[in-house]
């Protein structure tokens, strides 16, 4: 997929971002295009190769409609997850690393229910804060807000949901 200038886009390992610029760089075997992604909320500056963009998983992030169906999963009942820790943690870690925003609400949501019913390890806090921080960041730059308000709003969905349930 081609991008401009100003597209919101998500690579899968860092997190959401804008395209800022497309740079030609000289390299041994010729020059080669590549977009320069401001990752604003992790502070920091990511070159993709143009012709490489797709393989790396560099998406569009997801559009302003999208939100309900983001809450409405964190809404909705969890899956669960394996009680094996190595299984889960290599099953969540997958899901992250696909930086796809229902699969990050998922996620998130799934830990988030685990950790109201049993103590989470420190893979799963550190899967779950992950997740969170993505998602945030995400919705964050496609609705122009702040991401402690995303994160806020991520928080208290989850915690309306849990405590709904649990009640």
């Amino acid at each position: 997929m081609q991008y401009s200038v100003g597209d919101n886009v998500v690579h899968p390992r860092y997190g959401p971002g804008q395209i800022s610029g497309i740079e030609q760089q000289e390299l041994v075997d010729g020059p080669r295009d590549y977009y320069v992604i401001a990752m604003v909320a992790k502070g920091l500056t990511v070159h993709v190769p143009v012709l490489k963009a797709d393989e790396a998983g560099v998406r569009p992030a997801m559009s302003l409609s999208s939100f309900p169906q983001v809450l409405t999963t964190l809404r909705s009942r969890p899956r669960h997850l394996s009680d094996d820790y190595r299984l889960r943690h290599e099953q969540v870690g997958a899901k992250i690393r696909t930086g796809l925003v229902l699969q990050l609400a998922r996620i998130v949501r799934d830990l988030t229910w685990r950790g109201a019913r049993a103590h989470l390890n420190r893979n799963d806090s550190e899967s779950l804060k992950q997740g969170q921080e993505m998602l945030a960041a995400e919705m964050a730059l496609v609705s122009g807000g702040d991401l402690s308000d995303s994160s806020k709003l991520i928080a208290s969905t989850l915690a309306t949901a849990v405590a709904g349930a649990l009640s």
